[in-house]
């Protein structure tokens, strides 16, 4: 039967009614998930940041959140470079000594205000100025100059090439000037850097994405760092509360990674037992180097951290001054005359019960009077800053990719000098090594430093870290960077969202 006008009219409103209804179910059905496609990235610390003043930065977990909040002049690449961070291009002097940078003029800071060279002028003199806990770091900077209000100068008392690390590093950032009067600034500071402080609690430091930030803008909205020991933080993981273990150098062997992602890579630290020679009686170097023969480092490794490298002196792999090779020849002799040694390690670690009773059996049953105490890291950290720990359980961690950052912590008047050492040879090589430009004649003079240091025996070389990090399922573009776990770029990382969909519906 042949249809009318006004019939066809009827259905074709009806047609369109029942397809925006399904339109509208179909895309409340799409659009449902995302509250839990916008949920925030956990990455587990070990410990909250002992400081959020970039000029009292001495420990890991302040670094990463620095990595994070605050801007440099320049920032590190995966691979030991450097590349633009506030400022967008730099130049160097024929006689190596002044270093003009060119500020990007869209670089905010969190509250919308520009980065200016004042900014830049305040910060470095900050961190160069007596009381900050870096300035060993920037004593080599004469002046800093304000040439316009996005250019400045940096004038170094001699050519050091290495300075340009030191500028990329995670305490060389710029902070608002004028904001800094303020007393309260760190109770929630103000960066330029890709994330921003939304909240600081007892143990989660919620960040949330910085619109204003001047690069590659972030692709996660929310970041938590989320401050637990390792057993908790690998609990949750198992959970889905945290997405990021990064921050500890598992072995790829633990339950965890039965789901959940292993990306394992080598980084440049060396976990060590330092030893104080303030302190008897390692203030005598027969009882270090007997000491120091009577832990057996391949087999602590090869039980706790088996995927790691050996490591047989502080320099790890790929730097001028890495030893390769142990001497032979080193026999233990009759264990020294001593008062007793107390060896102190980070409580959070996991398996730090199992570690203290190896050293303790290891040791105890060679003669050593020993004690074995586990600490808090916040403790930790503090009576290592000032010098009261007899021995202890460390990750040194290369802050910047010159091997100078390493042997320069034995220089009589380094203030981060854990050892304590004073020693004239030392001295004069790192003295000479820091005015040479040319890196081959600087690179035998490391390893010059690195055989007396050595000889020296103030440290047991543990390994050099082979890490396995644990990302959750979902977690894409994680690249490990080969200096430390806080430069990791977390501008790149997101989530997959096809996963988290597959997730939310399971």
């Amino acid at each position: 039967m042949p249809i009318g006008f006004a019939e066809i009219i009827k259905m074709k409103k009806a047609i369109f009614a029942v397809t925006f209804i399904l339109g509208i179910i179909g895309l409340w059905k799409f659009k449902a998930p995302t509250a839990h496609i916008d949920i925030p990235y956990v990455k587990a610390i070990y410990s909250k940041p002992v400081s959020y003043d970039p000029a009292q930065m001495n420990d890991g977990a302040s670094l990463i959140f620095s990595e994070l909040v605050y801007e440099g002049l320049l920032k590190f690449t995966e691979n030991y470079g450097v590349q633009e961070g506030i400022a967008q291009s730099w130049k160097t002097s024929e006689d190596g000594k002044i270093l003009t940078f060119k500020l990007n003029p869209n670089a905010k800071f969190h509250n919308g205000d520009s980065v200016t060279a004042y900014d830049v002028v305040v910060s470095l003199n900050r961190l160069k100025a007596p009381i900050s806990k870096v300035r060993k770091y920037y004593e080599v900077i004469q002046n800093i100059r304000e040439i316009d209000s996005h250019t400045v100068s940096i004038e170094l008392k001699n050519p050091f090439p290495p300075i340009l690390y030191v500028l990329a590093g995670g305490t060389a950032k710029i902070l608002p000037a004028k904001l800094l009067r303020n007393e309260n600034f760190f109770d929630t500071p103000i960066g330029a850097g890709p994330f921003r402080v939304q909240k600081i609690g007892n143990t989660n430091i919620k960040l949330v994405r910085n619109e204003y930030y001047h690069n590659e803008k972030a692709k996660l909205k929310n970041i938590i760092l989320r401050a637990v020991d390792q057993a908790q933080a690998m609990a949750e993981a198992k959970e889905r509360k945290i997405h990021d273990l990064s921050s500890w150098p598992l072995s790829g062997m633990e339950s965890v990674f039965k789901k959940g992602q292993d990306i394992s890579t080598i980084v440049a630290d060396t976990w060590i037992i330092g030893l104080n020679t303030r302190l008897a009686p390692f203030d005598k170097l027969e009882v270090r180097k007997a000491f120091k023969l009577s832990i057996d480092s391949e087999k602590f490794r090869k039980l706790f951290y088996p995927s790691s490298a050996k490591a047989y002196g502080q320099i790890p792999q790929g730097f001028p001054g890495h030893i390769k090779l142990v001497d032979k020849n080193l026999k233990l002799g009759p264990i020294p005359e001593h008062s007793p040694i107390v060896i102190t390690i980070p409580k959070e670690l996991d398996k730090a019960e199992e570690i203290a009773q190896f050293f303790r059996t290891e040791l105890i049953n060679k003669g050593w009077k020993i004690k074995i105490e586990l600490m808090d890291w916040k403790n930790m950290m503090k009576n290592y800053e000032n010098k009261s720990l007899q021995s202890f359980l460390v990750s040194m961690i290369v802050d910047y990719p010159d091997s100078e950052f390493i042997l320069g912590n034995f220089s009589s008047t380094n203030p981060d000098n854990y050892s304590g050492v004073k020693d004239q040879i030392i001295d004069s090589l790192l003295a000479k090594a820091r005015s040479m430009r040319d890196r081959l004649y600087r690179n035998e003079i490391y390893e010059k430093i690195a055989k007396r240091v050595d000889e020296l025996a103030l440290s047991v070389n543990l390994f050099h870290s082979r890490p396995h990090y644990w990302l959750d399922s979902c977690v894409k573009n994680f690249k490990p960077n080969l200096l430390a776990v806080a430069y990791i770029d977390y501008r790149k990382i997101h989530f997959d969202t096809k996963c988290l969909l597959e997730r939310v519906n399971e």
